[in-house]
């Protein structure tokens, strides 16, 4: 899409606009979905519009963002429009520090993680419902920092994949015990249906933007082309985005937990939690102690 078009749907605007930005690739494009950012500094959340054919999913950023994550998937937007340079000038520094910015990010995700597995150990002691759902945060999570370890920005639809890519290196060496813990070994056809119904529900009530429509093209698609076991991690991302959300207030969202039972696909029993998060904070120190002594490596030098 030009800026022309998109000007006749969502009217005009003297702010940066920009295609691309986190979850956008050439797979969005083939589902007919575009990825707009207006640099309008809003703290609003993503907007979805449907045009002719096409998806619109809006997304408001700031041109003074200081997030490590948001700010290296701003490296490679398509500018379309930036009247006073600010978004050029942003990119650019955003090439400049890429490789802080990938490292923050690594540390970032893995304190993540860190803290989601505690809250998942603290949950299961006190019977909270919720201790699957972070073990299936902090796995996500814990992804993510390996991915931004080996300078590649995840993607949920790509997660996996990448994940499987990995060239043989100390850091690396967890990759098939994560991924084994992820449960994408129960990927069916039928079980991603069930799951992308509940993933889409939670989504209408957290979201309330239409996301839910993203979310049944993209698994629609996944299943078509029989990537299910992919499929199965990217509806895992969908909900750990949203229940973040609402993670400050779970208490008195019990009710959300019938929904999430199926769309995290949660079937473990006590012990296998236990084991699950033992077995992750373990690798999570070890990628911690590792990140610390590659950064006194890098100051000494």
């Amino acid at each position: 899409m030009n800026l022309e078009e998109i000007t006749k749907i969502i009217g005009s605007t003297d702010f940066p606009i920009a295609l691309g930005g986190y979850d956008s690739d050439d797979f969005d494009i083939d589902c007919g979905i575009q990825n707009l950012i207006i640099f309008d500094g809003k703290d609003i959340s993503d907007e979805i519009i449907t045009h002719d054919s096409k998806i619109i999913k809006i997304h408001h950023g700031n041109l003074s963002e200081t997030n490590s994550e948001s700010l290296i998937h701003y490296g490679n937007l398509q500018i379309l429009q930036d009247l006073q340079w600010d978004l050029k000038m942003l990119m650019e520094k955003v090439q400049e520090k890429r490789t802080i910015l990938f490292s923050a990010s690594t540390k970032n995700s893995l304190v993540e993680s860190q803290l989601s597995f505690s809250k998942a150990k603290n949950a299961l002691e006190n019977d909270d419902p919720f201790a699957s759902c972070w073990i299936k945060s902090g796995i996500t999570s814990l992804i993510d920092s390996i991915l931004f370890q080996n300078n590649i920005l995840p993607n949920p639809v790509h997660a996996l994949s990448s994940m499987r890519s990995l060239k043989q290196k100390d850091t690396n060496q967890f990759v098939d015990k994560i991924i084994s813990e992820t449960g994408i070994e129960r990927a069916t056809s039928s079980l991603l249906v069930r799951m992308s119904k509940s993933t889409c529900g939670f989504s209408d009530m957290i979201e309330q933007n239409q996301n839910s429509i993203i979310i049944e093209k993209k698994v629609k698609y996944l299943i078509e082309h029989s990537l299910l076991s992919d499929c199965y991690l990217y509806l895992i991302y969908q909900n750990k985005k949203n229940l973040y959300k609402i993670k400050n207030s779970l208490n008195t969202n019990l009710d959300k937990i019938y929904v999430l039972k199926t769309a995290f696909d949660l079937t473990n029993t006590s012990s296998e939690l236990i084991s699950s998060i033992d077995t992750m904070t373990e690798i999570v120190d070890k990628l911690l102690a590792y990140s610390c002594n590659l950064n006194k490596k890098s100051n000494n030098t």
